[in-house]
């Protein structure tokens, strides 16, 4: 029997990474099992789930202190998983805090690491890439930048595009169909993503709902469209949306089409920000966390921008409110800054659709399955 390949993820855009690792590693190597930490869309493509990642997936230092116990014992999980003889190779995905563990006790045993999405040493830790040289037989980069960086420390890193142009090839020239989600017709769409986590959710929607109650009442030409990321987050937004009195719809599908129907957003600072970004939206890029964790990150960070299409471009030319600076009075002004000027707006999402050929590449899923082939080519025979 071939040994078991592990995946290993900790919320859903890098789920959507992993997912897509596993359909291609499945095709490429048919009836290797798989196993992992994900969720229903890792699960779907044939990963047998060690544990669902709803428990774990929380960002900052005081967010992970409510939730360590979970941590801590899907942590204890998965070091004793990859350290099976069964185990043929990891595939880490982004989630660095947590995977950085599992993939050093991985590598101490010889098991072949791959790191899809390491961390942004570029960012803050510049120690980490170190670490990730010993334990890691291979890693692909979201940056082409990121490839010299990490080989400078002895990664074997390789850049073959973002993958996000992979999951929005589909819809990256597709028109937009208001109709499809309902909305009504010649209406500017603005579009509300408050995060992809529960407590993100908690700490910007309230926010993103005052600032939309302040831009409808200057602006009744404007619909709201607030995607729900996971299922599970549907009920806890909807309570919330009720009764708010602006014109909005809850769309739990197809979020890349809303998006190309959206003429502006209020983001989240995260992925999410790229890919609208990528599908020529301009966002007013947002972020509050505890006091506690924004002082430390702050002051250990390297990177003037913390949105990543102003990262990718080098300059930010999309407004970012964070913390104190993050009010509905202030996400009000900023968006009307762009709705309000037609010429701006352009210019915008002109600069946005340029990030395209910034981050094409033959494909890192592909990269991915490559490296797995190499590295860990005994352990699929």
């Amino acid at each position: 029997m071939p040994r078991t390949l592990f995946l290993l993820c900790g919320e859903p855009s890098g789920e959507a990474y992993a997912a897509r690792v596993a359909r291609a590693f499945r095709e490429r190597f048919p009836g290797v099992p798989m196993e992992g930490i994900g969720s229903s869309l890792l699960e779907g493509e044939g990963v047998k789930l060690l544990r669902d990642y709803g428990d774990i997936s929380v960002m900052g230092i005081t967010e992970v202190l409510k939730h360590l116990p979970a941590i801590r014992s899907a942590l204890a999980a998965a070091k004793e998983r990859v350290c099976r003889p069964d185990i043929g190779a990891v595939v880490l995905v982004d989630f660095p805090d947590f995977n950085f563990r599992v993939g050093r006790v991985a590598g101490e045993r010889g098991v072949p690491v791959i790191y899809y999405i390491p961390p942004q040493v570029w960012a803050w830790r510049t120690g980490r890439a170190r670490t990730l040289a010993r334990f890691a037989r291979g890693a692909v980069v979201l940056f082409p930048f990121e490839e010299e960086l990490l080989r400078g420390y002895g990664v074997n890193a390789r850049f073959a595009g973002h993958p996000l142009l992979e999951e929005l090839a589909p819809v990256l020239d597709a028109p937009a169909e208001p109709a499809r989600f309902g909305i009504p017709a010649g209406k500017t769409v603005v579009g509300l993503l408050p995060g992809s986590r529960p407590g993100e959710v908690e700490t910007h929607l309230p926010t993103l709902l005052s600032a939309a109650r302040r831009i409808a009442e200057r602006r009744p030409d404007v619909h709201f469209a607030l995607p729900v990321a996971r299922p599970a987050l549907g009920e806890k937004i909807a309570k919330a949306v009720a009764g708010c009195g602006i014109p909005i719809s809850l769309v739990g599908e197809e979020r890349h089409r809303l998006f190309r129907c959206m003429d502006a957003a209020i983001a989240v600072s995260g992925t999410v920000t790229l890919e609208l970004a990528l599908l020529g939206v301009p966002s007013v890029i947002v972020y509050r966390t505890s006091w506690v964790t924004y002082r430390i990150a702050k002051r250990l960070a390297k990177v003037r921008s913390v949105g990543l299409p102003n990262i990718v471009a080098g300059e930010p030319f999309l407004p970012e409110l964070l913390q104190d600076e993050f009010t509905p009075a202030g996400v009000a002004e900023a968006l009307g800054g762009i709705l309000g000027d037609p010429a701006r707006r352009e210019a915008l999402q002109g600069r946005c659709l340029s990030l395209r050929a910034l981050l094409r590449g033959a494909g890192p899923t592909g990269a991915v399955v490559d490296m797995l082939a190499t590295e860990a080519a005994s352990a699929w025979a």
